[in-house]
């Protein structure tokens, strides 16, 4: 069942990346039932993102959005835990308070990334079909 949601985790992640769009908290608690505690939900959304590329390179998980159009502090906490000179570059000390500014310039250059990323795959999958 864990496997299973993971996978779907995936599978929406990855079609975000393809497109182009993003994946709203909201859609993403559908694929759990009522009763899933929210650390199991994060867990799998941990082990997803993990999945889909080497998370000290690039992150899945930035293309997940609140009301505000950012991921939630989950993204910026695995952020600077995996690519803390990245981190800092942008945000500044992890002691300060971050401004929202300094946060979208951060998830813009990584949803960049990870939409570049997603193309490169579906370009090479579709080579190998061909």
């Amino acid at each position: 069942m864990e496997a299973e949601r993971v996978e779907r985790i995936v599978v929406a992640l990855r079609k975000a990346a393809e497109r182009e769009r993003l994946l709203t908290y909201q859609r993403f608690h559908t694929m759990f039932s009522a009763g899933d505690p929210l650390t199991a939900r994060y867990d799998a959304l941990e082990r997803a993102v993990a999945s889909l590329g080497e998370v000290s390179t690039i992150d899945y998980g930035v293309l997940l959005a609140l009301a505000n159009g950012l991921p939630g502090p989950e993204f910026f906490r695995r952020y600077q835990r995996h690519r803390y000179e990245d981190y800092v570059a942008v945000m500044g000390p992890p002691i300060r308070r971050q401004s929202i500014k300094r946060k979208r310039m951060l998830v813009e250059a990584e949803r960049r990334r990870v939409y570049d990323d997603a193309k490169r795959k579906a370009e090479s999958h579709a080579a190998e079909i061909a």
